[in-house]
């Protein structure tokens, strides 16, 4: 097939950020001819891209980053904020409107077989565009987490947030009445979507099992761990809800644990609670989160608003790490039959600490899981499986052309 490849990011493991699309490239690349269109949304490393050049026929970028600006002691933060958010803005508009300019050159000059998009904000790309077959890897609902973070909102927060919500369901409703092969990361984004009898295909993301592999087998007593970008919003809220809320209740049953927050970007909300809570460890950027997680006793995630499959999850299993989470978290791991992976869940801060308190104090019980937890990953999350899927979508996508 002759593949014309639409994302909205530069996907790429040494470049943050998702990198879904790039493990589905390096596999339809070995049967396939592909043209990538994505925007660029940071610096890429020269053998980042080098590499993804390799997998593909050429590769059209479109450049929407905005250089920083300097805010330490400066009395102006706010307008800085601002002034930067309007050009974010700004470039995102122009930098679609270029992609669009080049889909549509591309279509009108050469054949191309299939049309893989994903990105609800590039969605104008393709929005009055259906001379070709489409294939929408949808992905998460994106409206279910904003749904569900109006719930833990301020007053203040929910007007907001509520336009938020009236915008992105508006894009996914146009998405999914744009083709009929549409797939989703988990099925519990699927019927967000498109409700609980619907049938799309659930393609979920894989692993890179020869990397995420235990190396040494000595937890250090009482650890906790709790990962990932702690910018973003549902795991900036998870790790204030963690140390506010749910230590207290540790505090009362185990007098000596250490709970390691571990990503990149912490905000000044995490890093201002190390004081008074001298428990907690605040890394920021590691090289390798492996060291981290071969450390901890237990992994916690009180992720309390999410979409999609959380990475988290699978490299703690992957790992061998016990896993205590929320029932929403749960979900998006769960698999297309409906297996929830050997986790304990537990939504309220004083079941959650039950839940903690229960696993540190059972070495047979937190084996059990570690064990069950390695065999669920490998069962169930494998990228060339995963790029099989999307691939015979459009195979069937083809069949009707």
């Amino acid at each position: 097939m002759k593949i014309l490849y639409i994302i909205p990011s530069f996907q790429h493991p040494n470049v943050r950020g998702p990198h879904r699309h790039y493990h589905f490239i390096r596999e339809l690349s070995k049967n396939h001819k592909i043209t990538l269109l994505t925007l660029v949304r940071s610096e890429i490393n020269p053998e980042a891209m080098q590499e993804m050049a390799s997998y593909v026929e050429r590769i059209y970028t479109f450049d929407t980053t905005v250089n920083s600006n300097r805010m330490n002691g400066n009395p102006n933060q706010s307008a800085i904020l601002k002034s930067r958010k309007l050009k974010q803005l700004w470039k995102h508009y122009t930098g679609v409107q270029d992609m669009k300019k080049v889909f549509r050159e591309l279509v009108k000059n050469e054949d191309f077989d299939v049309v893989i998009f994903h990105g609800k904000s590039v969605y104008p790309v393709i929005e009055d565009w259906n001379d070709l077959p489409i294939v929408v890897d949808f992905c998460d609902a994106t409206s279910m987490r904003v749904q569900s973070k109006m719930r833990h909102a301020t007053k203040a927060e929910r007007p907001l947030l509520g336009l938020r919500y009236r915008q992105v369901r508006q894009v996914e409703q146009k998405m999914v009445q744009k083709t009929p092969y549409i797939a989703f990361i988990t099925s519990r984004d699927r019927e967000a979507v498109l409700g609980a009898d619907d049938k799309s295909v659930i393609i979920p993301n894989g692993m890179d099992l020869s990397y995420w592999t235990r190396r040494s087998n000595n937890p250090q007593p009482n650890t906790l761990i709790f990962t990932g970008v702690m910018s973003y919003k549902p795991n900036e809220d998870a790790a204030i809800y963690l140390i506010d809320e749910i230590l207290p209740h540790l505090r009362e049953s185990i007098s000596n644990f250490e709970v390691y927050i571990v990503g990149r970007d912490p905000s000044a909300a995490i890093l201002e609670r190390m004081h008074g809570n001298p428990e907690v460890r605040i890394t920021g950027f590691v090289e390798d989160m492996r060291d981290y997680l071969e450390r901890a006793m237990v992994f916690v995630a009180p992720v309390r608003f999410a979409s999609g499959m959380q990475n988290k999850i699978q490299e703690a299993l992957a790992m061998e790490v016990p896993v205590v989470t929320t029932s929403i978290v749960a979900a998006g791991v769960r698999s297309e039959d409906g297996e929830i992976p050997p986790l304990y869940i537990a939504d309220g801060e004083k079941e959650f600490a039950e839940s903690v308190i229960t696993l540190l104090n059972d070495e047979s019980e937190r084996v059990r899981l570690a064990t069950e937890g390695r065999k669920f990953v490998e069962k169930h999350y494998d990228w060339a499986r995963s790029a099989r899927q999307l691939e015979q979508m459009c195979f069937n996508a083809l069949a009707v052309k």
